[in-house]
């Protein structure tokens, strides 16, 4: 008989080494330790045997339906054996047999036509050596992630078949990717969101209630946060000596995984390459662009005659583990679901992208495009908390020039976007707009230094840059302390106070018009940190 860990009957069972396999009665008692598998041949013979061994009878030995079954089941509780397999019978299972074998905790199972040797040969190597169950599982998943799953999805199947349990995938924000939709619930339910993004994450086993529910990271960087998680619900034969291999499947198959996501980032950073050298090309030779750059902008569905709305959008602010590939791929998606399919171009400060129509008329109100565009990143918005994008939008040019005069424009849209502080800003600038003056003067870094200086006394008093927001909305609310405190959410004594404060530090006076409008600038521009070529 083995000595030291053990499997259980419910372990072995997990292990789908026979088919057909049923739990008739007794199933409280599947967590027995099980040392040997040997075969009966006479009911009497039952309390012969060693304790936590599982006996196995063919059909002539032993018949379920039979009173026999009942003295097996009593011999073998007296015994201390772990459990009793025999042919399934024909005829339904008496329900005092299954009731026998429920009050004393022994296991009673049935099995198709399979020869008692059979059972034990699939069964003993497990019992001499359990250690070689933890081999079949790691080799399983050496096996189906030897090379990295297509997707999410293949990602959740694989491991599910591998272990048995459902699979879901989440990503650092707790989302749902893929998979097993009650397996997340039960990950987002139980691990924050603040763990899950942990900037050294670690593999988790947490009690849900109903079992432990087992989650590993996906690193690209092995020093970096967690891009996904993969759920488990632990299966039930991992315990004991098997919980390790189990752990190390899961994490061969994550490893996998962020070999996958890493090719799909260097895949999508060398598009994104490709297509910004060639928007370079074309903004370098607008009126006579080369026939290979003509050729390879037609491949990318780009069209370079027509009348030309370009748009840039750009990130405000954004939480540390959201990844920039990611987001853009993102913003594609829902820029189409939002009836604007577009190919992003990256640039320096964001994206690009332009809507081309064959005439003037179609494209010189861009209001449905600024509307739409509007909802687009609201609605990104909202699936990343902490994130803020804004976009501008440049006014209709015409012919391949006109692609570079609208991305310019929209470029100064953005800065002024930039400087809304409002969820989902988007501005545009017309030809007769006010505004074209004021971006012209945001995107000068001079005069952003100048701007910097006249309100270093403001953040050198308040690092957290307090004091510089709330005195951008009290002018923006001319001078409006209750409309300024709505903005902020505090109340309007509060704003007075933080404003005496302000007085006393600003080297300037808000009662003078000249000062009060160069520091209503200053405070718009504040965060503006690149410069407007034009």
């Amino acid at each position: 008989m083995t000595t030291g860990p053990a499997v259980t009957l419910g372990q072995l069972l997990d292990l789908d080494l026979i088919e057909h396999c049923e739990v008739l009665g007794g199933e409280a008692g599947l967590r027995r330790p099980v040392r040997m598998v040997v075969a009966g041949s006479t009911v009497h013979e039952i309390s012969e045997l060693a304790p936590c061994g599982v006996v196995v009878f063919g059909r002539e030995q032993l018949a379920l339906d039979d009173l026999a079954a009942d003295l097996a089941i009593r011999l073998a509780g007296s015994s201390g054996l772990s459990g009793i397999i025999a042919a399934r019978p024909s005829r339904r299972i008496p329900f005092a047999t299954r009731r026998l074998a429920d009050r004393l905790a022994l296991p009673l199972i049935g099995v198709g036509d399979i020869a008692p040797a059979g059972v034990i040969t699939a069964f003993d190597p497990y019992v001499r050596a359990p250690e070689i169950a933890g081999l079949r599982v790691l080799g399983d998943a050496s096996r189906r992630f030897q090379r990295p799953p297509a997707d999410a999805d293949a990602l959740t199947s694989l491991l599910a078949a591998t272990l048995g349990e459902p699979v879901a995938l989440a990503d650092a924000e707790s989302r749902y990717v893929a998979g097993d939709p009650a397996v997340h619930a039960l990950l987002a339910a139980h691990v924050s969101t603040e763990r899950l993004g942990d900037t050294h994450p670690v593999a988790l086993t947490v009690e849900t209630g109903g079992g432990d529910l087992m989650a590993h990271p996906v690193q690209i960087d092995a020093t970096g946060p967690a891009v996904y998680w993969i759920a488990v619900r632990r299966p039930r034969f991992a315990a004991g000596v098997l919980l390790e291999p189990v752990r190390r499947a899961i994490a061969i198959a994550s490893l996998s995984f962020a070999v996958h996501v890493a090719g799909e980032a260097v895949r999508i950073e060398r598009e994104h390459r490709r297509r910004s050298l060639l928007l370079n090309e074309i903004f370098e030779q607008p009126e006579e662009p080369a026939r290979r750059t003509v050729e390879r902008a037609t491949a990318l569905g780009w069209r370079l005659a027509g009348w030309h709305t370009a748009v840039q959008v750009q990130v405000s602010a954004a939480p540390a583990a959201l990844r920039m590939s990611a987001l853009g791929a993102e913003l594609e998606e829902q820029l189409a679901e939002h009836g604007m399919p577009a190919t992003l171009v990256e640039r320096a400060e964001g994206w690009v992208f332009w809507s081309t129509t064959e005439a003037q008329a179609d494209a010189a109100d861009p209001g449905r495009l600024i509307e739409r565009l509007a909802r687009t990143l609201a609605a990104v918005e909202a699936v990343h908390p902490g994130l803020r994008l804004c976009a501008g939008v440049g006014r209709a040019q015409t012919g391949t020039a006109g692609i570079g005069r609208s991305a310019g424009q929209a470029r100064q849209a953005a800065l002024l976007a930039h400087t809304a502080h409002r969820p989902a800003a988007v501005e545009h600038i017309d030809a007769g707009s006010t505004r074209r003056l004021i971006a012209g003067w945001y995107g000068s870094a001079p005069l952003r230094g100048a701007a910097a200086d006249l309100l270093a006394p403001l953040a050198e008093a308040d690092p957290s840059g307090e004091l510089v927001r709330t005195l951008r909305c009290y002018l923006d609310a001319q001078s409006s302390a209750k409309a300024a405190g709505a903005v902020l959410g505090v109340h309007r004594n509060t704003v007075m106070q933080r404003m005496e404060r302000i007085t006393e530090l600003l080297p300037a006076d808000l009662g003078d018009p000249d000062d009060r409008l160069a520091v209503h600038l200053a405070t718009r521009a504040v965060d503006v940190d690149w410069d407007d070529p034009g």
